[in-house]
């Protein structure tokens, strides 16, 4: 674990680890998902890639998939009543900073950095306003802005799909985009167009680009 994790891990039960890390893995390929070894009442240790957490009549139940490889989805898939699990271990949890820490750790970035000036160019076709001034000087923070307007790109190409959605999108004056420590996401409609605001430094949805297209789409 690195040392910013090992600072801000909270100390989750083993039911509440597995319920959130399903959650925020839903959607993912089977090789994305994260790896837990599940210790239960029996004394065995079950290992696997996490792929759901539900229930059947009065039973939760966690959803293996197992062997675990690392780079091909899991052979078969093992069924486990949640009540039987006594401990949970999360391997590579760096992979899950952001679930492990409550959203107060971002999650990793992955890919080589980008600057501000890049970020610059490949968005001027967009009508942004990003308040450089309250955004952290980190390269984390700048991966975040990165990852945000990547999806106000999408949500934005979205939106103009038809006649009703391009003239909705014209009467936006701007897309303000402001760090706002503490804060979630949150997109507003003001006078001058769109605000969308949220902690740079702290994590982001995992997926950004659904949550970013529904708000966005709203505040129109």
């Amino acid at each position: 674990m690195d040392a910013e994790l090992v600072d801000k891990a909270l100390p989750l039960a083993p039911d509440t680890v597995l319920r959130n890390l399903a959650a925020a893995s839903a959607g993912a390929v089977p090789t994305d998902r994260p790896v837990v070894r599940l210790g239960l009442t029996s004394g065995h240790v079950t290992e696997g890639r996490l792929i759901s957490v539900g229930t059947d009549r009065t039973d939760e139940v966690v959803v293996l998939g197992v062997p675990p490889h690392r780079h091909k989805p899991p052979e078969s898939a093992a069924y486990l009543r949640m009540r039987d699990v006594v401990s949970a271990v999360v391997v590579d949890p760096e992979l899950f900073r952001d679930v492990l820490s409550g959203g107060v750790l971002p999650a990793p970035v992955a890919g080589p950095p980008v600057s501000r000036l890049a970020l610059r160019r490949e968005y001027a076709d967009l009508p942004l306003r990003v308040d450089w001034d309250s955004l952290p000087d980190s390269a984390a923070a700048t991966s975040a802005l990165a990852l945000l307007l990547a999806a106000v790109r999408a949500a934005a190409s979205g939106i103009r799909e038809d006649d009703a959605g391009r003239l909705a999108w014209a009467a936006i004056g701007s897309v303000r985009v402001v760090h706002r420590p503490g804060a979630g996401l949150a997109v507003d409609r003001v006078p001058e167009g769109v605000v969308i605001s949220t902690d740079f430094t702290a994590a982001l949805p995992r997926r950004l680009d659904l949550e970013v297209a529904h708000r966005l789409a709203a505040a129109l």
